[in-house]
């Protein structure tokens, strides 16, 4: 054992300097204020993002990375008001709103001329070509192609007429070919016409449905619909999912898939300007309140061309502290605080101190979605709704919103958010403040056949729960659930998955309960309340594999409604119905507290569609001044520095004095 009173211990030089080394490094790289983005020229934003891209394809993009890089770059028929709330629908490449015939299953759409797809190698001379309406329907029969392999396929299933069984043509040459021993091109009959899509001229597309559809012009603004040319798929094959070229404000100018990716302004982007309702009476939509977020700031770029910035730079950062640290520092221009760093940034849902003297933006986003416990409504078990019932008032939902989501959630007491159409403030099985109520918990447990949590056979009840993932956060809710199911005589069993095997089990039936969360597609209840219609069952979205007659017939009318009070009262019936039977423990609907920095303009935040970024602006002087200001050298590692160093080069001075 070395203590320090060993006889003639002493520290070597070359010893010292290996041990200083990297603390003076680490001194020296404190008393600098590096710069991340150095030579960046023009006004660029700067994001961070925690999901790393999976696709730039369209049909592909699923998941919030791909979708983030991807919305500058691609357009569709249609896109989100970046303002307006509730949400609104305006046009992005079609002319107007869409003329819709008298039953409802034809829309016909004008196509704007003049539009060009990026300039690109994939075209001839480089130069992009003209969008026409036959691009739009090449584009929809490739996301249809079952060699295309679109997640998103469900949102065409059954509504266009003639694509199902187009696509069952496609499957069926396919393996006539692979029993001839030969390969299948890979977008084998792509070319083959499909009745519900027609192009009578260059700039009309319409659209047959096989029954009404009303979420169609949803659908038409989502990434799996947007527009690109055939020659960059053709050009690019694979990695067209790298290299993606679209008709959008920015294009790709670099890729790294584990670093970033970095956008610039598209020199030929088509003419588009900031709503100005104040000077334009048609920006005005209908259900917008401009005036309100012309008092907020939000409107100040009004009238202006877009794009605003010269680029975009998307750094993915995937761990939360760097994230945090990042915007802290003023490197990136958005954020949603981090779990952990909630209470720094805004304790009790109010900007901190800090935040506030530097001039920092809240802007609270109810999130378009819903946390929930799913049940496997074909267990034997918990085929039995006064078991579920007993679960759900067993749950201490204040808990949850305080510990897992650091009060920035409100308790979910019916699956459909606030502020979406069909939300309704009941639930049976919820306290008012989200107590848990043991006592009417156990009485439904005795009901169920379980008195005090013991079975007919004399047995203990256990049940399983399926956790996905092995987080501090995911075990923490998985040792309260435990916890709380113990308190009325039942015990839980843990099962730790990745989020893949999770899914996996649910599609096979094999699991008893899970945690979820749904995030809307778009703003439309029936896009939750298809978890839960009956024919949708596992594999199918309705993991819960509940069935109730009513529901479904409920369900089917609604969905050929258009929005209107009768649909809103359909679906409210179907949400009462859900609350009754709980196939789910609805338990939180979380808010985003996004945090802006001062120099940020124009900027209003939603995770529906990404496609506000175009709309935003930078102003780069300010942004530069408080960058100074926030990361001003350090001194004092200078001087700590030059006294380590001193002291080694006198070390080695003595030591060279000893040698004989």
């Amino acid at each position: 054992m070395l203590t320090g009173e060993k006889p003639g211990f002493m520290l070597r030089p070359m010893s010292a300097r290996k041990a200083f080394l990297p603390l003076c490094l680490l001194l020296l790289q404190g008393a600098c204020s590096p710069d991340p983005y150095p030579n960046e020229k023009g006004k660029v934003l700067h994001v961070g993002l925690r999901l790393l891209p999976k696709s730039f394809d369209p049909p592909l993009i699923e998941d919030e990375g791909s979708g983030k890089c991807a919305a500058h770059v691609y357009d569709g028929l249609l896109q989100y008001h970046p303002y307006a709330r509730p949400y609104k629908l305006i046009p992005a490449l079609a002319e107007s709103m869409p003329s819709v015939s008298e039953d409802r299953l034809t829309f016909t759409f004008r196509i704007r001329k003049g539009v060009r797809f990026q300039d690109d190698p994939c075209f001839e001379g480089g130069r992009g070509r003209e969008v026409t309406a036959e691009d739009f329907i090449w584009c929809f029969k490739r996301f249809a192609h079952p060699a295309t392999g679109a997640k998103g396929w469900w949102l065409f299933d059954g509504k266009i007429r003639g694509l199902n069984a187009w696509r069952e043509a496609r499957k069926a040459e396919a393996r006539k070919l692979k029993v001839a021993g030969k390969d299948a091109p890979p977008l084998l009959g792509i070319d083959v016409p499909v009745e519900g899509f027609k192009a009578p001229d260059r700039y009309t597309l319409r659209i047959r449905l096989v029954k009404p559809y009303p979420q169609l012009l949803w659908v038409l603004a989502m990434p799996y619909t947007s527009v690109y040319p055939r020659e960059a798929v053709l050009y690019y094959k694979e990695e067209f999912r790298n290299h993606p070229v679209g008709t959008g404000p920015f294009r790709v100018v670099e890729f790294n898939p584990v670093y970033r990716v970095v956008l610039r302004r598209n020199p030929t982007f088509r003419e588009v300007r900031v709503p100005d309702p104040r000077r334009r009476p048609g920006d005005r939509i209908p259900g917008w309140d401009w005036k309100k977020d012309e008092e907020r700031g939000l409107l100040v770029n009004a009238g202006k061309r877009i794009p605003l910035l010269d680029g975009i730079e998307i750094r993915f950062l995937l761990e939360d502290q760097p994230r945090w640290l990042y915007f802290k520092a003023g490197y990136l221009d958005f954020l949603n605080p981090p779990k952990d760093n909630t209470d720094e940034a805004v304790p009790g849902g109010k900007l901190s101190p800090e935040m506030k003297a530097r001039g920092i933006r809240l802007d609270p986003w109810p999130e378009l979605g819903t946390v929930y416990t799913c049940l496997n409504c074909e267990d034997p078990l918990l085929a039995n709704p006064d078991l579920r019932r007993a679960i759900a008032l067993a749950y201490d939902h204040r808990w949850t919103v305080a510990h897992l989501y650091s009060g920035q959630a409100v308790i979910a007491k019916c699956l459909i958010p606030p502020g979406v159409a069909g939300y309704i403030d009941y639930h049976p099985y919820h306290s008012d403040d989200g107590r848990a109520q043991v006592e009417r918990a156990k009485a439904f447990l005795a009901k169920a056949g379980y008195p005090g949590g013991i079975g007919p056979d004399g047995k203990r009840l256990r049940l399983t729960f399926e956790n996905s993932g092995a987080s501090a956060t995911a075990k923490m809710f998985a040792d309260r659930f435990v916890s709380e199911m113990r308190r009325i005589g039942v015990e839980v069993d843990v099962v730790v998955n990745t989020f893949p095997q999770m899914l996996e089990k649910m599609r096979k039936k094999k699991f008893q309960i899970a945690g979820l969360a749904w995030g809307f597609d778009y703003p439309d209840a029936q896009n939750i309340l298809q978890l839960l219609y009956g024919p949708n069952g596992s594999p199918g979205p309705n993991a819960a594999n509940f069935e109730n007659e009513r529901f479904d017939r409920l369900y089917e009318k609604a969905s050929i409604l258009p929005d209107s009070p009768e649909r809103t009262r359909l679906y409210e019936e179907m949400a009462r119905i859900v609350a009754d039977e709980v196939p789910w423990i609805t338990r939180a609907h979380r808010i985003r507290q996004n945090l802006q920095q001062p120099w940020l303009k124009g900027f209003r935040y939603t995770e529906t569609t990404y496609q506000y970024w175009r709309y935003a602006d930078i102003d780069r002087g300010m942004r530069e001044g408080l960058l100074k200001e926030w990361n001003r050298p350090t001194r004092w590692p200078l001087v700590l520095f030059a006294l380590l160093f001193s002291w080694l080069g006198l070390a080695s001075v003595r030591q060279a004095r000893r040698k004989p």
